[in-house]
């Protein structure tokens, strides 16, 4: 069973839950953001450098270092950023060499 923590709290006032929240006498309704919490030993895990340029995505770049790309979630998760969006063109930012050593790390905090 995963381990979830409690992010961030959200007030929700309008959108869909509007007709929910009348019929209840409520003025909004609390939702919870949920993430699951690993901490990586990045000591064990080797890694290159990598500049983010204009071209670059996730998708890329798992296929260019792990002709694979599938595995754009291992470079997101090691650089605890989970889209594209959130690169900057001319970041450094990191590949794991070695993608298994991420996933033994995951498998090892019951994921």
């Amino acid at each position: 069973m995963p381990k979830y923590y409690y992010e961030k709290k959200i007030i929700d006032k309008y959108t869909a839950y509007e007709p929910l929240l009348n019929n209840r006498g409520l003025k909004y309704v609390d939702l919870y953001t949920k993430g699951i919490k690993i901490q990586l030993d990045y000591s064990k895990i080797p890694y290159r450098k990598h500049i983010w340029s204009k071209a670059d995505n996730l998708f890329r770049l798992a296929n260019r270092y792990y002709n694979d790309k599938n595995m754009w979630w291992i470079i997101a998760f090691y650089n605890q950023k989970p889209t594209d969006a959130h690169f900057t063109i001319g970041e450094e930012m990191y590949i794991p060499a070695r993608p298994n050593d991420i996933l033994s790390q995951v498998r090892e905090n019951g994921y």
